[in-house]
């Protein structure tokens, strides 16, 4: 699907495919059965195909330097041990009639990968590059079934819906902003369009937020809740919008109400994503073999408004329905992407506290200085936006040797952070995010009090960003330093 159609699958799929030797491709041919699980061993192990896209679409005229592919992979059974002597076929019997192939053995309606044995920890994978026959008519439809044999595993086999013609549904890029007013609102005015050939049945709306910015309005053909897909270690709000079509080609739409931000009082660096897929590509619903079209299962669901709104829960019927309307203007000249993050930055600041630590010791002891570092708000510091991310330099005290070092910190540079080595003078150490209001992150070291040390020592400890630089967001200096200092007694 031009631009936005997968090109390349793989962190698991192989970039190209040799052919069987004959003698194993008539074998295979031969012996090849409906089901892999019909002749692998009971007990042994249990593999799943996992296909790039469940729906494939053929541009119409074939593109013979972006080609649509079938793309899938097989992970290794953890629990299973290792499958033995693999061949993945894919049975094209159901397409054949309108499409072409390129990238694997084919022989008839079958075409086929080498095979391999899959460790538990191992994986395999390939494509099938798929061409539209030149007089192919749009909206023509079938299923390509992918399948496996090998002498000790059961490989649970899936299908691919193939069609010729694509559905191509793209949304607008929103300026970003950095004048959002905490405790206002903001209204994103998404818009739809479809450069492809066919017709979506409908569309699904995917919105995810930060945790600055929440919904300003919910609507009744919407499922909110939380994923944990969109940043590594967070949680963010989402919510999957299920739209009525049908989407046009060539047409731009935009939404029936405009989808409402709460800037909340602890926002600072926010984004609301927004992604857009169809329906279908046809008026059929294809049907789905796969465990791994259970992911994709909501895009492939009829579109009903009426029964959204009456199986909605906790009220939800009574709100309003969000839909696609006729924009008007003519659709973009170029492409477009399908998914967008909008960037909201609040004027807003954030109150770095800094304190350090002070303990009396003998030269010789090992002893501890903490410092602490607190939020004081109002704005929650999620730097998901920015580069600034906030760290701590610490001064080692003259005449003490750090020892042990907390995580997240390492030797300063003087433009960022090295090594996390011991007897440095200085170090700097990063804070996690988010670094929320009240929050207070403590950074213990451990430092061996010198021979020769004074009677009293100190160094600093002051907030910054990772690189060096002062915290944007941070306008009040008077409590960003603190001391770490060591009284020494002597015999």
């Amino acid at each position: 699907m031009s631009s936005q159609r997968l090109r390349r699958w793989s962190a698991t799929v192989t970039a190209a495919v040799t052919a069987l030797p004959t003698a194993l491709l008539a074998t295979v041919l031969v012996t090849a059965p409906a089901q892999a699980a019909d002749a692998a061993a009971p007990d042994g192990p249990v593999l799943n195909f996992h296909v790039a896209r469940p729906e494939v679409g053929l541009p119409q005229p074939a593109d013979g330097v972006d080609p649509a592919q079938i793309g899938w992979s097989l992970s290794g059974d953890a629990d299973g041990g290792t499958a033995e002597d693999v061949v993945v076929g894919v049975d094209v019997s159901g397409i054949a009639s309108f499409a072409d192939f390129r990238g694997a053995s084919c022989a008839g309606t079958r075409c086929f990968w080498p095979a391999k044995d899959i460790a538990p920890d191992g994986d395999a994978g390939g494509l099938l590059e798929v061409f539209a026959k030149p007089d192919a008519p749009l909206g023509t439809t079938g299923t390509a079934r992918l399948f496996a044999t090998s002498s000790n595993a059961t490989v649970v086999e899936t299908t691919v819906r193939v069609t010729v013609g694509t559905v191509e549904l793209s949304v607008n890029r929103l300026p970003d902003t950095d004048s959002a007013v905490p405790g206002s609102a903001l209204d994103a005015p998404i818009t739809v369009s479809n450069a492809g050939s066919l017709p979506a049945r409908g569309a699904i709306l995917r919105l995810v937020t930060t945790p600055g910015l929440g919904f300003a309005q919910r609507f009744a053909n919407c499922e909110y809740g939380t994923t944990a897909d969109e940043v590594p270690g967070q949680t963010l709000g989402e919510a999957v919008c299920h739209m009525g079509g049908p989407v046009e080609p060539g047409k731009r739409y935009r939404l029936s109400t405009a989808v409402g931000l709460d800037v909340k009082r602890t926002a600072l660096f926010e984004f609301l994503h927004y992604r857009i897929t169809p329906a279908s590509a046809s008026a059929s619903a294809p049907t789905r073999t796969s465990a791994s079209a259970s992911a994709s299962a909501s895009a492939s669901a009829p579109v009903s408004t009426a029964a959204s709104v009456l199986s909605a829960p906790n009220g939800a019927a009574h709100r309003p329905v969000l839909s696609l309307v006729p924009d008007g203007s003519a659709p973009p000249s170029g492409s477009e992407p399908e998914h967008v993050r909008w960037i909201v930055n609040a004027v807003n600041t954030a109150d770095i506290a800094v304190t350090g630590d002070t303990v009396m010791a003998e030269p010789g002891d090992e002893v501890t200085l903490t410092a602490k570092v607190r939020n004081d708000g109002p704005a929650s510091v999620n730097l998901l936006t920015s580069d600034d991310h906030l760290a701590v330099l610490v001064d080692i005290p003259g005449g003490t040797t750090a020892v042990r070092l907390p995580k997240r910190c390492g030797v300063w540079t003087g433009g960022g952070m090295g090594e996390p080595e011991p007897g440095a003078r200085q170090y700097v150490c990063t804070i996690g995010r988010p670094f929320g209001v009240g929050q207070v992150a403590s950074l213990p070291f451990t430092v061996r009090v010198d021979a020769d040390a004074p009677a009293t020592t100190s160094g600093d400890v002051r907030s910054m960003t990772v690189w060096g630089g002062k915290t944007a967001y941070d306008p009040d200096d008077d409590n960003n330093t603190g001391a770490f200092t060591v009284l020494v007694k002597r015999a």
